[in-house]
């Protein structure tokens, strides 16, 4: 299944999005580490954003989570919050989601969760909870994106 969606990124720009419930912790971190990955790797052709399935009007990205992205060395103000949309669902190529259970909001075709594409297990919620819990969230993430990105330069190499 990867071979197919990452071989295309060479011949056409792919859009990725990754996708939680609210768009304030896990996948705003899982967008903006990855668009990180996928610099230092020099793989280009994969733009990436994220969104959310039950998105809470006017919310935004957590501290938390900008806080664990800059002990990544990424340097995020944050955003508001976005809803997955019908112009999304036409105009993505892939869908991560953080968990299986989430897959199921999703109408699209190649929708797939990160645990599932890493071989790993459902990305934890750390909403409502301490700093810890955010780091855990982090360090999954940042594996699972690890082995994403060994899956696409191996892909790549291929062509």
């Amino acid at each position: 299944m990867l071979v197919y969606f990452f071989s295309i990124c060479y011949y056409i720009n792919m859009q990725i999005c990754f996708v939680c419930t609210g768009n304030t912790c896990r996948s705003p971190f899982a967008e903006k580490l990855f668009k990180k990955m996928l610099k230092e790797n020099g793989l280009l052709g994969i733009s990436v954003s994220s969104c959310g399935v039950n998105i809470v009007s006017g919310s935004k990205t957590s501290q938390e989570t900008i806080d664990i992205l800059k002990t990544y060395g990424i340097n995020f103000k944050g955003k508001k919050a976005q809803k997955l949309t019908k112009n999304k669902l036409a105009s993505t190529h892939l869908f991560i989601t953080m968990t299986k259970d989430l897959k199921v909001f999703v109408p699209a075709k190649n929708v797939y969760s990160l645990g599932e594409l890493a071989g790993g297990e459902d990305v934890v919620d750390p909403y409502g909870s301490d700093f810890v819990g955010y780091e855990y969230m982090a360090k999954q993430i940042c594996e699972y994106l690890k082995v994403l990105i060994y899956k696409i330069k191996n892909i790549k190499e291929m062509q």
